[in-house]
């Protein structure tokens, strides 16, 4: 492996070569100095029909609708994306781009500010932690071509969270909710511009007593989290150089009483938010920091350039139970209670323990801490000879980051309903490192013609990894090096219409020390948008053409070493994603809005072949792809006046397969198709005061989200909130 020396010195003579080029930066062609802004991927709504690819910007009036805090809720206003519901609350998104598989976030890029944001993106990419998103100011998502600048993974899309700006004025806020069980939410906020400087303070604490309860016990089952972040700002737009800096600090920390154990299909139909006996010793516990120093700065008016230094870190420990220590899986006692009724009475606190090992409950502590570390840096030129425009961006990145797992497991009996330890001493399930440093270069340029534009783009990636494991001794190493083209184009018809279309290689990288092959595939897209002063619409066809799809074994996988990868063969995804929107005035004061976003998905396995992941099987040639639902959506509609805003929004799922399968859904293990409604009346007193009050899920729609990783699971039942906005 290459030194970590070696790639930060490369990225400080980077550095040093970027401000020695500074030297020679112009002032624009009239002789005024210029201001340079934060450099972002999108920027706004406006901005995403310029792209030849799909993208989508969902700015901060869309995420203060509904005083959002699920990042799910957030993302199913965009077609293309899949989000699986886990705990009700968005604390651990599993989120999904265009058949890349949800789980924990592994197979997309999650960026802040543009920068990698999950704990360890190369080395366990299962994404832990996301930022909160009641500190964000938009989200940025992009798919197809639009996808090659922005990785390693590239296979389904990106997604980047914007941190919240500085006011231009001297401003603050207070934001305070409270509602259905127990839950609350408190943020402050205070910032403005001094003259050349910037400063932004912000915190936030928000959690609830949860909405299960465990039998036998009146122990919560929700969270607590608090988060807080800073953002100082210095810029010289008197200079030619226009030089902007930025520095990002943020941490916190959660406390949840969440588990992975759900409930029996007939125990879930009876009360669908009871929580077995057996899940109560479960605890997530973590803690997060990480800062980002951003540099922006013009050579001249065709060309700026971006700096941007980053360091994250982020510890979990999550005590839960694994199963027992011997005996059948928790998957088949909850599938199948009547076979297995002694571990099942003994899950549910119905009966005591015997002195076996196959009623001896494993609760495993799995404690990993994680550090991610780079320095990236862009350069943006467009210029023009004659009629023709020449915009091109290239990027580079350093990036090491890394993992330590230390899972210990405890011993339990049931005792009248209560877990007792049998004070056997039990050695450690996992202990490893893992680490990985990566190269990645990329280069976009568009050609501009007329009414037509085409991008063309490569993608180069070079990554080492070892694993250490300290049970064993062993250490295991990999190399990756990974070129992915891209081409695209657009062609603006008018200002209303245009139509894009385009193909990339995507890839996803195999985890350090894997012998699987890294996830490759060819996709392509076709679309067309139109837009005026009210309405907007798009609609984009999908093809996904997988030479090898990964499946990566987790800690809840009883069968395989978590860590572990499957190759999966091959696999086509296809699918066709619609959004609209459309503005009316209904009287001199009162406005309509109506939008909609729908996605129609198709994911089959094209070879038959037997796999030790648990979530594949045995798999035949045309079986579906679990956990991708044919059909997913979101509809809206809003009234607005000067002081009252009413909206009503419909989340919408098909059922979801579970497992590969074919034929009728209903026959495999699948989670429930559903349609939830989340309603929201405001009303501004003054200018700087605000109510609101929700009722969300007001059908009390109630649906199994997931039987994975044990047995079936709820969504958040009707919640009832009131918030209180306070602006000075």
């Amino acid at each position: 492996m290459r030194s970590i020396n070696m790639k930060l010195s490369a990225a400080i003579a980077t550095f040093f070569l970027a401000n020695a080029l500074l030297v020679n930066a112009q002032v624009s062609s009239d002789g005024e100095p210029f201001l340079l802004e934060e450099i972002t991927i999108i920027g706004s709504k406006a901005d995403v029909n310029t792209m030849s690819g799909t993208a989508d910007f969902v700015s901060q009036e869309d995420l203060d609708r509904f005083d959002q805090i699920d990042l799910r809720k957030v993302l199913n206003q965009v077609p293309g994306v899949y989000i699986r519901e886990e705990d009700g609350y968005g604390l651990r998104p599993n989120i999904g781009i265009r058949g890349a598989v949800a789980e924990r976030s592994q197979k997309i890029t999650i960026m802040r500010d543009e920068v990698l944001i999950t704990p360890a993106p190369y080395s366990a990419p299962a994404a832990y932690y996301v930022p909160n998103v009641s500190r964000i100011s938009s989200v940025e998502v992009l798919k197809g071509p639009a996808a090659v600048a922005h990785g390693p993974h590239t296979v389904g899309g990106a997604v980047n969270m914007a941190s919240l700006t500085i006011p231009s004025d001297t401003a603050g806020m207070l934001d305070i909710s409270a509602g259905s069980d127990g839950f609350y939410k408190a943020q402050a906020a205070y910032g403005g511009m001094s003259g050349n400087f910037g400063y932004f303070f912000d915190a936030l604490t928000y959690g609830a007593d949860g909405f299960k309860s465990v039998d036998g016990s009146n122990q919560p089952t929700g969270f607590e989290r608090t988060d807080f972040g800073m953002k100082l700002l210095y810029q010289r737009p008197d200079l030619r150089a226009d030089h902007l800096v930025t520095l990002l600090v943020e941490g916190g920390d959660e406390d949840a009483d969440e588990t992975y154990l759900g409930l029996a299909d007939a125990d879930f139909i009876a009360d669908p938010y009871r929580r077995y006996a057996a899940s109560q010793l479960a605890r997530f516990q973590s803690d997060h920091f990480n800062a980002l120093l951003n540099y922006s700065f013009s050579l001249s008016e065709s060309m700026r350039s971006n700096i941007k230094l980053y360091w994250n870190e982020f510890d979990r420990s999550w005590n839960k139970l694994d199963g027992f220590w011997a005996g059948p899986t928790l998957q088949k006692v909850l599938e199948a209670p009547q076979q297995y009724q002694r571990q099942y009475f003994v899950l549910t606190g119905q009966k005591d323990s015997a002195n076996r090992d196959d009623e001896t409950l494993d609760v495993t502590d799995n404690d990993r801490s994680y550090e991610s570390k780079g320095a990236q840096w862009s350069l943006n030129d467009e210029r023009f000879f004659g009629q023709l425009g020449v915009s091109t961006t290239v990027g580079l990145r350093f990036h090491q980051d890394q993992v330590e797992r230390n899972h210990q497991p405890r011993s339990y009996l049931m005792v009248n309903a209560g877990m007792e330890s049998d004070n056997v001493a039990r050695g450690l399930k996992t202990s490893n490192k893992a680490e990985t440093e990566a190269f990645a270069a990329y280069i976009v340029s568009r050609l501009s013609f007329s009414a037509i534009s085409v991008d063309l783009g490569v993608r180069y990636e070079d990554i080492d990894g070892d694993v250490s494991d300290f049970l064993t001794g062993t250490q295991t190493t990999r190399s990756q090096a990974l070129t992915a083209p891209s081409l695209s184009g657009i062609w603006i018809l008018n200002e209303q219409l245009s139509f894009f279309g385009g193909v990339y290689e995507g890839f996803s990288p195999a985890g350090p020390g894997s012998d699987a092959e890294h996830e490759e595939s060819t996709n392509y897209e076709l679309g067309a948008r139109y837009a005026n002063d009210r309405t907007s619409a798009s609609v984009a066809g999908f093809y996904s053409d997988y030479g090898n799809l990964i499946g990566r074994c987790r800690v809840s996988d009883s069968t395989c070493e978590p860590g572990s990868e499957f190759n999966g063969g091959e696999v086509e995804v296809s699918g066709v994603e619609i959004s609209a929107s459309h503005t009316m005035e209904l009287t001199a004061e009162w406005q309509l809005e109506l939008a909609a976003a729908y996605t129609y998905t198709q994911g089959e396995f094209a070879t038959t072949f037997f796999s030790g992941f648990p979530q594949w099987g045995l798999v035949k040639e045309g079986d579906e792809l679990p956990y991708i639902p044919e059909s997913i959506g979101n509809v809206r509609a809003s009234l607005l006046a000067s002081r009252w805003r009413v909206d009503g929004t419909v989340d919408f799922q098909s059922q979801m397969r579970e497992v590969p399968g074919a034929g009728s859904i209903d026959k495999d293990v699948h989670s429930d198709g559903f349609a939830v409604l989340d309603l929201s009346v405001s009303y501004a007193l003054t200018d700087q005061l605000t109510l609101q009050g929700l009722l969300l899920n007001a059908t009390d729609e109630v649906a199994i989200t997931s039987h994975r990783p044990f047995g079936a699971r709820p969504n958040r039942p009707r919640s009832l909130i009131g918030r209180i906005r306070y602006e000075f």
